[in-house]
């Protein structure tokens, strides 16, 4: 196997026994090293969470030590002409990234929402979330569960300073709602932009993969 390069065309799924499947290329199982190779790419889109490419199955060997980490699976996935593999973690701690969890909790902040809300101090599904960075001025970012998935998103300061502080509400509110209106539209509002995450999406894509026969390959 040294020196050989998996690819859609010279790899293939063989069926050991009734319920084995191995990754090969050509008739040699593929071993960890080659497996290794594969550029780890996400096969969930950041906008809709739909699936970015073919999925081949899944691969129970950890690359990066990750065994003991939060609850996800490696995929091996197609892309195109190339094969690719992929680290997906399960919907309640996906931490999926997308503009619209940062613009939902500014829109929150718009309508009143501050570091005394309940939902700050709140424990597991119930909690957002909401962290300065570190740099002066710079972007933060939240961190919240909608629909059953945990969604992260960047924040921008000055409502990071009004959710801190809601004496500069007074100050600052018509700006919050100019500036977030800005960007989402001008009629947005958080109950609106919770509408474009996409909690089925990734929820139905986290089953799919999860559904996908294991692939067995060579130590």
């Amino acid at each position: 196997m040294t020196g050989k390069q998996l690819t859609p065309q010279n790899a293939t799924v063989t069926t050991a026994t009734i319920t084995v499947q191995a990754l090969t290329i050509g008739k040699k199982q593929v071993t960890l090293a080659v497996f290794r190779q594969l550029e780890d790419a996400n096969i969930i889109k950041t906008l809709d969470a739909s699936l970015a490419g073919e999925p081949w199955g899944r691969v129970n060997y950890h690359p990066d030590k990750c065994a003991d980490e939060k609850e996800h699976i490696h995929v091996v996935w197609q892309k195109g002409d190339e094969l690719r593999r992929a680290t997906v973690y399960e919907p309640s701690v996906a931490a999926h990234r997308h503009h619209h969890a940062g613009l939902y909790v500014e829109a929150l902040i718009a309508e009143g929402f501050d570091h005394r809300d309940p939902r700050v101090a709140a424990k597991g599904a119930n909690r957002i979330q909401v962290i300065r960075n570190s740099e002066e001025g710079g972007l933060g970012f939240t961190r919240f569960t909608h629909h059953g998935v945990l969604f992260h998103g960047p924040v921008r300061s000055d409502f990071i300073d009004v959710f801190r502080n809601h004496y500069f509400r007074q100050t600052h509110e018509e700006q919050l709602w100019h500036r977030l209106r800005h960007v989402a539209g001008p009629e947005a509002t958080s109950e609106s932009i919770a509408a474009g995450l996409p909690a089925l999406g990734y929820t139905t894509s986290w089953r799919r993969l999860k559904e996908l026969p294991q692939l067995f390959i060579a130590v």
